[in-house]
């Protein structure tokens, strides 16, 4: 086979570019000191584990749309951008 039939070929294969949400933890730190309110009481709010929160500010995990929501209520911040990215 024609090496560039191959290369179109495998073109086609290829998944689209996907976002991805990540939390921004600076925002956070500083919304979180704002409210006097620890990392351990958000997690209790959202309703996930501490942990898990954890690996949300480290951007070990994306948070999915219930979270991010959840999040933004026990934060009182109304607009997305000012607490999440989104990166391709």
């Amino acid at each position: 086979m024609n090496p560039r039939k191959a290369n179109e070929r495998r073109d086609h294969l290829k998944r689209p570019v996907r976002a991805v949400v990540r939390l921004d933890a600076a925002t956070l730190w500083k919304r979180l000191a704002l409210l006097n309110r620890s990392q351990s009481w958000l997690a209790r709010e959202v309703g996930i584990s501490p942990g898990y929160l954890s690996m949300l500010v480290n951007a070990g995990r994306a948070p999915s749309g219930p979270i991010r929501e959840q999040m933004q209520k026990a934060l009182g911040v109304d607009d997305f951008n000012d607490l999440f990215g989104v990166e391709e």
